[in-house]
């Protein structure tokens, strides 16, 4: 016997096509951190990706400063911190020691202090592990190549403070470009993206003044600023991958 038509079974004609159809299922959710994983999943890939930053840097700074290959490459690295000390002016000096300053480790803290409270003040716990985690990622590869490589900083005159540490790689530049960059992140992740775009550039524009004030002052070669930058760069997209913070998505859909 045959189904009797109710009027359940046919649409209203009045109401609007999108009322009837029902709509495609999305992920509405304005949380960048919505898709973290598992701790456990956290940990072995954010290992997994330290080991990765690690062994890939030791191998760079090796062969940077061990082979034949790359002599030249040495050369023109001593020349550029030779020229440097001995074109030096009494302005550039006092420029360059001040924003060196600005990459010691009180200063690095105490942004990242700051950034920690207002992050909690606004209950955004997840995000408060995103800044943490990529600088505990930059000071661990940091000096483990550090110690691993072993190259010694250019032989001029130094400005300030000798570190205990090695040339290879810039711990300045890295821990700049990683609290300074990292906030623009989390402001794009969370929808600000014009504003984030603009601390992204202003945190890169620091992290270059700070491989131009670490040369200037004698305590690193070029390639040293330069794979510094580098593995300040690997740490925060290595934490965006590991937590699978929304922000790639965010920049090109301009949406969260």
């Amino acid at each position: 016997m045959p189904r009797s038509v109710t009027h359940l079974d046919v649409p209203d004609p009045a109401l609007p096509r999108a009322v009837v159809e029902a709509p495609e299922e999305r992920s509405t959710s304005p949380d960048p951190f919505a898709d973290v994983p598992s701790p456990r999943r956290v940990a072995v890939t954010y290992l997994l990706g330290l080991v990765a930053m690690i062994a890939t840097l030791t191998v760079i700074g090796v062969v940077l400063t061990s082979t034949d290959a790359l002599e030249g490459v040495r050369e023109w690295d001593l020349s550029i911190s030779s020229d440097v000390a001995d074109n030096r002016t009494a302005d550039a000096v006092d420029l360059a020691r001040f924003i060196t300053k600005m990459g010691d480790t009180l200063a690095i803290l105490g942004l990242m202090a700051a950034v920690t409270i207002v992050l909690a003040v606004l209950r955004k716990w997840r995000a408060i592990f995103f800044l943490p985690m990529a600088m505990l990622a930059e000071i661990t590869t940091f000096l483990s190549v550090n110690q691993l490589v072993g190259r010694e900083r250019p032989p001029v005159e130094k400005l300030g403070p000798l570190p205990g540490t090695y040339s290879f790689p810039s711990g300045h530049v890295a821990a700049t470009l990683v609290c300074w960059v990292g906030i623009g992140v989390l402001l794009v992740a969370y929808g600000f993206i014009r504003s984030g775009v603009l601390v992204v550039i202003a945190g890169a524009v620091m992290a270059a003044a700070m491989a131009w004030a670490r040369v200037y002052v004698g305590m690193h070669y070029t390639t040293d600023v330069i794979f510094g930058f580098a593995m300040g760069v690997a740490a925060l997209v290595l934490v965006v991958l590991v937590l699978r913070i929304h922000v790639f998505r965010t920049l090109v859909t301009g949406t969260v």
